[in-house]
């Protein structure tokens, strides 16, 4: 009997034998090739670079820069296997005794504190299988280890992970970790920057040291640790790292990507698709890394100067700080204050938001919140009841192009990418309010007017056909004028006149010049000399560049050059410009806009250290605040609003919003350039002309210089006005 029991059991052990062999040789049988990883390719991040050729930022499906094993310092590699793999140089791919001591940990712990994998399993799983938590997926990423480590050396499969392994804030591999967290390369790391990042593979949100740099330093204090333990340092190296305080590039926390190179990176996966999505490539711009940052900087300060005229608590530059804002703010309600509020739910239009122990439903007027966890809320009492109001993003977008190329030099299009990547300066579309007004007093030039030319500015009625209704146009602070020059009327921006003028000259040649600048779409509306069609902020500052080039149109362009891997011209663009107006009386314009820093609504730019000439426009009820200006070298646009249309503000015009920042930034810009007035062509004359009575300055009178086309220059001097007046 004992027999027999014996014989069944060595029966079922065969069997049982054969089927986990037959179990094991199916799994490793259909194990994917690993000798691919020869040649592996992983997506890399594409490098962009300035005008200058400058590194400006780089862009990719994962931000990843491939390095070989020999450009990585002893100490990162000994770092990640004190961390994460004592015994790599000496298993075979799986260590048994690292898998018993985790399974003894667990117990202990009563829950998972310890892993067994490898650093050869871990390349296997991320790279060859899923994240599933099963016994077969775990056998498979044993058996893979152990093909792998029979294929390739110890340094060729380190090589693999350091640049595989994902480190957070998008950086993926050693060298893209090193440039997020310290803007270095990952060769020129210290040996307390190496622990920390070989401390991240664990828990790379938990552990991130721009969030949590009390854990980041606990967690790299760990690895110099075991780095002294496995005989990798000394005692004296691990004393002087371990009280090294976290220092990271903060700069970098939320700078995943920005509005220019989400512009390139929308463009180039359009446009070559796979090819873009592999990465490697080298994008030329035309950004000027220099003025981006100014043009960054000079938007933030002037929306925030807007805000706290608003009553924003503050701005947010991510999500993070609307969370910080709605914990630590005083919940005690105020009427007319703003607060930040925590979204409950979302329920079509409408919103459920938590603030303090009440709840509000908050119609979100078309606002897409989803991803949003808060929001603005300004508090408004009613008798004993409180109700809640959305408050948009205050925001902005800046845009700079070179004059003479159309090359874009600055371009942003928000307060924060962070926050709201919504590029509102090539997608938002607002109405340009008087900054339109140009168009309409150069093709009174263009008629034959000159800028002394006289305009009635007294109101009066038209018919507007986009409403079916009659419409008066008013001025700002509703003044009144009669008879004014057309340089006048521009400088400050009287509505009455430019719309009298508009009905003068027709419809056909405003048109005309519109489309010639770019602005394609105006209507034949009287309306149209106020500014009530939609532009985007490239638009609008393109127009100008117009103007600034006197006449000659080049089509604004962000990309010079892509190289491919090899080094392969992808594509090479280069200025596309050509005359679309006659520089004469374009020349007069610039002239006239001149006049409005000089005499008009932008007096306040008088002082910049280079001449500039330039346009407010405001909108209805102050929705929609513009500034856009320029050098003989330099075109930059400024619109601030809310997302949606929406009041800044009473009198918060173009010349109070826009032309503050307009101003911080040219301050710095124009002085790049040389100090030059704007080149007369030839057929213009530059004449004295006496501000009284719009004639010749001579000896007897004072006079302010302006622009002619020859010939239409005013023949009679105050002498001459004088004998004829007074002939004895």
């Amino acid at each position: 009997m004992f027999k027999k029991l014996l014989i069944l059991l060595g029966i079922l052990f065969v069997i049982s034998t054969a089927l986990v062999g037959y179990f094991l040789f199916s799994i490793y049988s259909s194990l994917p090739d690993v000798k691919r990883l020869e040649n592996w390719t992983p997506p890399q991040s594409s490098i962009v670079f300035d005008y200058k050729d400058r590194p400006y930022g780089d862009i990719g499906v994962q931000k990843r820069f491939y390095v070989s094993i020999d450009e990585v310092p002893e100490t990162v590699i000994y770092a990640f296997v004190a961390a994460e793999d004592r015994n790599f140089f000496s298993h075979p791919g799986v260590d048994i005794g690292a898998i018993i001591r985790a399974m003894i940990a667990n117990i202990k712990a009563g829950r998972v504190v310890q892993g067994g994998s490898t650093i050869t399993q871990q390349l296997a799983k991320n790279l060859f299988l899923t994240k599933e938590r099963t016994l077969k997926r775990k056998l498979k990423e044993a058996l893979l280890a152990i093909k792998i480590e029979r294929t390739f050396d110890k340094k060729k499969i380190l090589e693999l992970y350091l640049n595989q392994i994902y480190l957070g804030n998008g950086a993926y591999g050693v060298e893209a970790a090193s440039r997020v967290y310290f803007g270095k390369h990952i060769s020129e790391v210290t040996l307390e920057e190496a622990a920390l990042l070989a401390g991240l593979p664990k828990a790379p949100s938990r552990f991130n040291p721009f969030v949590n740099p009390e854990l980041a330093k606990i967690r790299r204090d760990y690895v110099l640790r075991r780095m002294l333990e496995e005989g990798f340092i000394t005692q004296e190296e691990y004393e002087i790292a371990v009280n090294k305080p976290i220092e990271v590039k903060r700069e970098n926390k939320y700078k995943m990507s920005d509005y220019v190179l989400d512009m390139i990176k929308e463009y180039l996966i359009d446009r070559y698709g796979d090819i873009a999505l592999k990465g490697g490539l080298r994008i030329y711009t035309t950004i000027d890394k220099d003025l981006q940052t100014l043009a960054v900087g000079s938007l933030k300060k002037g929306l925030e100067r807007i805000a706290e005229l608003n009553g924003f608590p503050k701005l947010p530059e991510s999500e993070d700080d609307m969370a910080h804002l709605f914990e630590t703010q005083d919940t005690k309600f105020v009427h007319g204050k703003i607060y930040v509020g925590k979204i409950e739910s979302l329920e079509d239009r409408f919103a459920v938001v938590k603030l303090g122990d009440k709840t509000f439903k908050v119609d979100l007027k078309g606002l897409n919140f989803n991803g949003r966890r808060y929001l603005f809320l300004k508090l408004k009492r009613r008798g004993k009841t409180w109700k809640a109001e959305l408050m948009p993003d205050l925001q902005g977008a800046f845009v700079s192009l070179d004059v003479h190329t159309g090359a874009i030099r600055a371009i942003v299009g928000g307060y924060s990418y962070a926050y709201s990547p919504y590029n509102r300066a090539i997608k938002a579309k607002r109405q340009p309010g008087s900054a339109i007004k140009p168009i309409i007093y150069l093709s009174a030039l263009l008629k034959g007017e000159t800028q002394i030319s006289s305009v009635d500015a007294r109101p009066r009625t038209f018919y507007n056909p986009a409403t079916g209704e009659e419409w008066t146009p008013k001025n700002y602070n509703n003044e009144e004028y009669s008879i004014v020059t057309l340089r006048q009327a521009l400088a400050k921006s009287i509505n009455t006149a430019s719309v009298n003028l508009l009905d003068k000259l027709g419809f056909e040649i405003v048109l005309s010049v519109g489309e010639k600048v770019g602005l394609k779409n105006l209507k034949p509306y009287y309306s149209l000399a106020l500014g009530t069609v939609e532009v985007t902020p490239l638009q609008l500052t393109s127009a100008y560049q117009v103007f600034a080039n006197l006449g000659t149109k080049c089509k604004p362009f962000l990309i010079r050059m892509v190289l491919d891997e090899e080094g392969n011209v992808l594509e090479e663009n280069t200025p596309m410009c050509e005359e679309v107006l006659p520089p004469q009386e374009t020349r007069v314009l610039v002239d006239m806009l001149r006049a409005v820093i000089l005499e008009g609504t932008a007096r306040s730019a008088r002082n910049l250290p280079r001449i500039v000439a330039g346009k407010t426009g405001t909108t209805d009820d102050y929705m929609d605040a513009w500034f856009i200006g320029f050098s003989p070298y330099i075109v930059a646009g400024v619109w601030v609003g809310y997302d949606i249309k929406m009041s800044l503000g009473d009198r918060m015009s173009g010349s109070r919003v826009a032309l503050p920042i307009w101003k911080d930034f040219m301050a710095v810009a124009a002085p790049k350039y040389p100090d030059d007035d704007f080149p007369l062509p030839e057929g213009t004359v530059v004449i004295p002309i006496n501000p009284q009575d719009y004639v010749i300055a001579d000896e007897t009178c004072p006079g302010v210089d302006m622009v002619f086309v020859e010939g239409t220059e005013p023949k009679l001097t105050c002498s001459d006005l004088r004998s004829i007046i007074s002939p004895y």
